[in-house]
């Protein structure tokens, strides 16, 4: 276990180095979320409350979205992918050490720096510009980590699952972004989840996308309580070792007919 908290943190250790990019990419989060705010804003209207999100919930919503959008989901990670095509690949299967868990720990050290330097200044860019506040209920805070633990795994399970696809297809950017687009949208990062239709809306909740943005956020503001939060912290984990599992079976057949493109 030592070696993966090292490689964890040498992935943290390499993201500081790169402060600039950093402040660009925090600076879009603050943008984008203000522009989805003044939408929601103008909206709110018309109608003073949407199944029982009024304003401030929305608002809150989406600032907590753009706050773990890097810490669970990163844009345009095709990392793995390109060690295939490149043929880098090799060097990292024959390393000592579990092919998966080496990949997994890398993201792990680059989540917990992306949450304290994107996701920690993201929201409190909202409290400030919006007075979103945080909850008045501490007791979400431990059930909020939790959530997050396990939204951040299923993000790195689904990333690692679009670019271990890179095996078997040579120009696999295109899936990844697609990818991306499908989880982010049944995530809830370009509407909250309730303001879908309802068909549209159970799907989503079913789906391992729920676990990676809504269920954190709608357990950070307490609109998942009782059994409904048992429910989806326990989907949460479902998905989390499915995916994982899956994960572990494509690189394990992939690993056994390897065609190296490009090395």
């Amino acid at each position: 276990m030592r070696f993966y908290f090292e490689v964890a943190r040498t992935a943290y250790r390499r993201l500081v180095v790169y402060r600039w990019a950093n402040l660009a990419g925090l600076a879009t989060n603050i943008f984008f979320g203000a522009i989805f705010c003044y939408v929601y804003i103008a909206l709110f209207r018309a109608r003073p409350a949407v199944r029982g999100f009024d304003l401030r919930d929305t608002l809150r919503y989406i600032w907590l979205v753009q706050a773990m959008i890097m810490v669970v989901l990163r844009f345009s990670w095709y990392d793995l992918m390109l060690t295939i095509r490149s043929g880098e690949v090799v060097a990292d299967l024959f390393k000592p050490c579990d092919f998966t868990w080496y990949w997994f720990s890398r993201e792990v050290g680059a989540s917990v720096y992306y949450l304290l330097f994107r996701g920690v200044p993201t929201y409190a860019a909202g409290m400030l510009l919006f007075g979103i506040g945080l909850p008045g209920d501490w007791v979400t805070w431990p059930l909020y980590a939790l959530s997050l633990v396990l939204g951040v795994g299923l993000g790195i399970a689904f990333r690692f699952l679009y670019n271990v696809i890179a095996f078997w297809v040579l120009e696999a950017r295109a899936v990844g972004s697609m990818a991306g687009v499908v989880a982010m949208f049944f995530g809830g990062s370009y509407v909250p989840l309730v303001f879908l239709p309802g068909w549209l809306q159970a799907i989503a909740l079913l789906s391992p996308f729920s676990g990676m943005f809504n269920v954190p956020a709608e357990v950070f503001m307490g609109k998942l309580t009782g059994a409904e939060l048992a429910e989806a912290l326990l989907l949460q984990a479902i998905w989390l070792v499915a995916l994982t599992l899956l994960s572990r079976m494509l690189t394990s057949a992939a690993a056994r007919r390897v065609v190296v493109q490009g090395g």
